[in-house]
């Protein structure tokens, strides 16, 4: 089985701290580290989010998150950014609000986390937006049944719009032997078409279960990404470092040079080598 040509998706989240130039510097770092599509998010923190006590590091949750985001002034800034930089960029949306406002960037993709996958009005709002745009679907299914998934991939297809299913799941970060890899053989038989991808998104520590992913023909693979692990950020121990997401990428790519359909007894060159008695 040859691999398909993977769309290698950083995921900056909140990992920079809701400042504009570490941001900046995580798309470049990003994108020297094999990143195709650079992926933020945006939300309404205030309505998002429940007022219910919730803590981390002894800080109000609501308060905590809401402090990480970028600015609307800021996603101008690095649209521009990633333009001269000659690189995409694509947004988790969370609300018809943060929607509104991203349409007059002209993003390639729109994402649906696992989290508001079952938003039913919602995700039919973004459905119909992809298929007046012209634009594919990115939605992660973690936590999410073969059931739940049949009803969102027929929605999809009466739409007629290509998008990535994405297999995740949604632990942070995820145990080792616990990212059921294996799973999207039956997403790959049971939905993939010439307009539905499959494609992961991964939350291990390490890159191990993404490269077992990449081996089975997916066409995206979605990391969290950092400039340093150090942060106090809830997920960070999900985030792959440049060096990390590097190696992962590169990893990746020479897999995909060694995966080839052809095969043969041996190669033309074998045999110079052979006549010049040089591997003793």
């Amino acid at each position: 089985m040859v691999i398909n040509k993977i769309k290698f998706v950083a995921e900056l989240t909140i990992n920079h701290l809701g400042m504009i130039n570490i941001a900046k510097q995580m798309i470049k770092s990003a994108k020297d580290s094999g990143a195709t599509l650079i992926k933020l998010k945006l939300k309404n923190v205030d309505k998002y989010y429940h007022d219910d006590n919730k803590k981390w590091r002894n800080l109000n949750f609501k308060d905590y998150r809401g402090s990480l985001e970028l600015s609307k002034d800021d996603f101008f800034e690095l649209d521009s950014y990633c333009k001269s930089l000659n690189i995409e960029w694509f947004c988790t949306v969370h609300d018809n609000e943060s929607l509104e406002f991203l349409q007059q960037f002209n993003l390639p993709l729109y994402k649906i986390a696992s989290m508001d996958a079952d938003k039913n009005d919602f995700v039919d709002h973004i459905i119909n937006l992809c298929k007046k745009e012209k634009k594919p679907l990115v939605i992660s299914v973690g936590g999410k049944d073969l059931s739940f998934t049949d009803k969102l991939i027929s929605r999809i297809n009466s739409a007629n719009i290509k998008a990535y299913l994405l297999h995740t799941v949604s632990i942070y970060p995820t145990p080792l032997g616990k990212s059921n890899i294996n799973f999207i053989n039956i997403l790959k038989e049971k939905y993939e078409s010439e307009n539905i991808k499959i494609g992961y998104s991964g939350h291990e520590i390490g890159f191990a279960p993404t490269i077992l992913a990449s081996m089975k023909g997916i066409a995206m693979i979605e990391r969290h990404f950092t400039l340093s692990k150090e942060w106090n950020i809830h997920h960070i121990a999900a985030a792959l470092t440049p060096i990390e997401y590097k190696n992962m990428t590169s990893l990746i790519s020479n897999i995909n040079l060694e995966n080839k359909d052809t095969i043969s007894d041996y190669d033309e060159a074998e045999l110079k080598f052979l006549e010049r008695m040089e591997y003793t």
